[in-house]
């Protein structure tokens, strides 16, 4: 019988930490805590358990309509809508054809989302720019004193179309119809930016 020895320096095999449910959840923690820690820092997030809440902007519709003015060559117009609508964007585009579009968007007080479209393009264009799809009329609508066209947009939105002084105006969001007729019939009465 032979008899082979062991080697005296081997060390036995370190253990495995346990397998259970709370040592992956004390794992874990620290890497959402620390997650949780950046978001707060960068500001990017809140924690609210009632509600979910988003920080919406505000643009000065006034102040960047100015801006804008001074890039296109047509007069901008700048309505004045109720106090609990936000205006939450303004940005000149340029199309296809290099025609420029001033576009501002608003939350409305009832929560939709609204955007209002000023150029000199083509109104075919401007609604295929607006609504991602080719023109898909869905019949006339007054407003304002003045007939604007309807348009089928992307998902629950719709657009209404209309020429004014030499400008097309376009307005499309998932609003209802007496909120687009606030803002159709606030753009008509609107004083102008040169």
């Amino acid at each position: 019988m032979v008899v082979v020895a062991e080697p005296s320096n081997q060390q036995p095999a370190p253990s495995r930490p346990p397998r259970t449910v709370s040592a992956m959840v004390f794992a874990i923690l620290p890497l959402v805590l620390i997650a949780f820690g950046m978001a707060g820092l960068l500001g990017r997030c809140s924690f609210n358990p009632g509600s979910p809440s988003v920080e919406v902007p505000t643009v000065n519709v006034p102040a960047e309509l100015d801006r804008a003015s001074a890039r296109v060559h047509f007069p901008l117009l700048d309505p004045e809508l109720p106090a609990n609508w936000r205006s939450n964007s303004v940005n000149v585009l340029t199309l296809r054809s290099h025609a420029e579009v001033v576009r501002v968007g608003w939350l409305t007080g009832g929560g939709h989302y609204l955007r209002f479209s000023q150029s000199t393009a083509a109104e075919e264009e401007l609604v295929t720019a607006d609504t991602r799809q080719p023109p898909q009329a869905l019949g006339t609508v007054e407003a304002g004193g003045q007939q604007w066209v309807r348009y089928q947009s992307v998902g629950e939105e719709q657009a209404w179309a209309t020429d004014h002084n030499g400008v097309r105006l376009l307005i499309a969001g998932d609003a209802a119809e007496p909120e687009f007729r606030t803002l159709a019939e606030a753009a008509l009465k609107a004083p102008t930016k040169p």
